[in-house]
């Protein structure tokens, strides 16, 4: 393993969990190496003029800091150039300075703080919650874009962010933004999470409540009307006594070849039109009518 090899292995965050550089996610990239180089104390390499060039009579104390700068700057070239998409290295000016290199990057992504204003208040305006999601991770998404309006100087307080939140919320949450307008207090972010989630809670418990109920409808009308093909699930008891009485005029109806006798096991006949049956009553000495006359 080279030198190189073994010294990323001490980057506190792996070169290859860092997500790479794309051009779309410069500010995150940055963040990232940013803090990486700051807890193994290279940054400063990207602040920093090289030290003076060495010569016969530098001291001691000379040679050391410049052969840690130059170490540094190695192991935060490696850093920087190892979490860049190739086309996106090709396209930076190469340095042997680790603080030319990053300038050479930030200039080529540089944003305009007034176009990343623009669109943080369009996603917050168009903001709609859909439940995918739970609502507390939604109300946090909004709490983070008003967090990153702040720190580019957008005056953004918790009342704005409440409302803006609340009125993108279905009409599931209505009563609870009658409630807010109702009400002279104003909530914070975590009062209306708190809020939130026991409205969210409250609703799953009801939709549990109505698939119970679904469930045992479907095993009563199942018992009762037994396992006909022609049932499925939301069938009324109305419906399923017309489904039963189709599948009993089917059987009716059905040729003959297909019917069993129950007491001769052959097919071709009913049990009641069975010779071997009428025989078997009449040595039995059973009377049976199998034509009974209506009345």
């Amino acid at each position: 393993m080279d030198n190189a090899s073994a010294s990323t292995m001490h980057f506190p965050m792996s070169i290859n969990q860092i997500e790479l550089l794309n051009g779309s996610n410069f500010k995150k990239w940055k963040g990232d190496i940013e803090l990486n180089l700051g807890i193994l104390d290279y940054d400063h390499v990207l602040k920093e003029d090289p030290p003076a060039a060495l010569t016969e009579s530098s001291s001691r104390d000379a040679r050391d800091k410049y052969e840690k700068w130059y170490k540094h700057n190695k192991m935060a070239l490696i850093m920087i150039k190892k979490s860049m998409r190739e086309n996106v290295k090709g396209s930076i000016p190469d340095s042997e300075l680790a603080k030319e290199f990053f300038n050479s990057i930030a200039e080529k992504f540089k944003i305009s703080d007034k176009a990343e204003v623009q669109n943080l208040v369009r996603s917050l305006a168009r903001m709609k919650y859909n439940g995918k999601t739970s609502v507390r991770e939604y109300i946090m998404r909004g709490s983070d874009i008003a967090a990153r309006l702040r720190a580019l100087n957008m005056a953004i307080d918790d009342s704005f962010l409440v409302y803006m939140i609340l009125d993108s919320l279905p009409n599931e949450y209505s009563q609870l933004k009658t409630l807010y307008k109702t009400q002279k207090e104003k909530w914070s972010i975590n009062e209306l999470i708190s809020l939130c989630v026991e409205v969210e809670d409250e609703m799953q418990k009801q939709e549990g409540q109505e698939v119970a109920v679904n469930l045992m409808s479907k095993i009563k009308y199942k018992k009762k009307f037994g396992n006909s093909k022609n049932f499925k699930p939301g069938t009324t008891v109305s419906t399923s006594k017309s489904i039963m009485k189709s599948d009993h005029d089917k059987m009716k109806n059905k040729p003959a070849g297909g019917i069993k006798c129950f007491f001769c096991k052959k097919l071709g006949h009913f049990k009641k039109d069975c010779e071997g049956f009428k025989a078997w009553l009449k040595k039995k000495g059973i009377v049976r009518d199998f034509n009974p006359k209506k009345e």
